[in-house]
């Protein structure tokens, strides 16, 4: 049997602006998991507490149909979007914990994780240790770095690290769907003639995963053009079949390998000059360097003084997103201003020492997005 393992990550910052969510639930959310609840598709999703707390207020419909999913896998993640290997173990520890209280209470009995999709992908040892100890039997990330410091992608195994399985997303096959498209029985054909020349009628697996947004919003008519029939020709074929996550990790055998750290977004030159997550914390973008000057300290001084973390801005303020938007290709200084300006808001809910917020000040006033244009 080949396995087609396709997962949908669906997320949205919380500084979303409540318009765009209702526009892209309409474009997207609901007609997409109409469509996993009429084909009945062994798809595995994630959705980031972020976007569920927020459907719960302005499309509380579109949470029922997920709720009925019964079909899909559902994985954990971190709550609000954090690159969990660059925030302090006890923070990711306590996303991963919001992001499954809540989407407990929203979706219901339906979300039971048995894997976990880190924000962009992003993993490191230390992170997938951190997750395994936690329960979780697998986690994903991109190829790219394997294949970078091994050789070929496994297709009859699963990497492993310490027993905690690290399921490896095919950056080309994913990426032909995100950004070309095209017919979606085209793509079957080619993707069978593609898992035959690899692994011949030996079982095998290959694993798809992007943002479920691709669909619908990103790309117009594409729930129809593409999805339907990509998924109806897999179902119509023998010896094929789309399979969550959870299914392949019972299918196939964990081998213990090392896993190189990285994210979807990571390149082999990236790797080269020792800068796994340049997207979020690279060593030569001093907006990266100041604005995370700054969330460390709040982070640090709201944690003493609310140890129990009921400020629910500091989870917010831990969201990737101002950080992607300072890297070269994406500026939007409007973005990351949001990122600085929920920093500040967190501040002033728990921190009281005028001395130790006229700091706040400072460090915000150095990131150099707090005086630069958009484009």
């Amino acid at each position: 049997m080949k396995h087609i393992g396709f997962l949908l990550h669906f997320y949205q910052p919380p500084t979303q602006d409540p318009e765009i969510v209702k526009r892209i639930d309409r474009e997207c959310y609901r007609p997409l998991f109409q469509l996993l609840l009429e084909t009945g598709v062994e798809v595995t999703v994630n959705m980031n507490y972020s976007l569920t707390e927020q459907l719960a207020l302005y499309a509380p419909e579109t949470l029922k149909l997920a709720s009925k999913l019964t079909c899909c896998s559902f994985t954990s993640s971190a709550a609000y979007h954090p690159i969990l290997p660059l925030i302090p173990r006890s923070e990711s520890v306590r996303q991963i914990q919001l992001n499954d209280e809540g989407n407990s209470e929203l979706i219901g009995e339906v979300y039971r994780p048995k894997g976990l999709f880190p924000p962009e992908m992003a993993l490191d040892e230390e992170t997938i240790q951190l997750v395994g100890s936690m329960g979780y039997k697998w986690l994903i990330t991109d190829d790219v770095p394997w294949v970078h410091s091994h050789s070929d992608v496994p297709s009859d195994w699963i990497p492993a690290s310490e027993g905690t399985g690290v399921f490896l997303r095919s950056n080309f096959w994913s990426n032909l769907i995100s950004f070309h498209g095209g017919s979606g029985s085209e793509m079957v054909d080619r993707m069978v003639r593609d898992l035959h020349s690899w692994s011949g009628e030996e079982d095998s697996y290959v694993i798809l995963a992007m943002d479920g947004e691709t669909f619908g919003h990103h790309r117009d008519g594409a729930i129809d053009s593409f999805l339907r029939p990509f998924f109806e020709q897999i179902v119509s074929r023998e010896r094929i079949r789309i399979s969550s996550l959870d299914r392949i990790y019972k299918e196939f055998p964990l081998r213990e390998s090392p896993v190189v750290s990285g994210s979807w977004s990571t390149t082999g030159a990236d790797l080269d000059a020792g800068d796994p997550f340049p997207l979020w914390n690279s060593s030569g973008n001093t907006d990266h360097q100041a604005y995370w000057k700054l969330l460390n300290f709040v982070l640090e001084e709201c944690r003493k003084s609310s140890p129990e973390g009921v400020a629910d801005t500091v989870d917010k303020m831990l969201y990737s997103c101002p950080l992607w938007w300072a890297s070269p290709g994406r500026e939007s200084y409007s973005q990351v201003r949001r990122g600085i300006l929920m920093i500040i808001e967190a501040a002033l809910q728990v921190i009281t020492d005028r001395a130790l917020l006229d700091k706040v000040m400072e460090l915000a006033g150095r990131i150099p997005a707090m005086a630069r244009k958009d484009r």
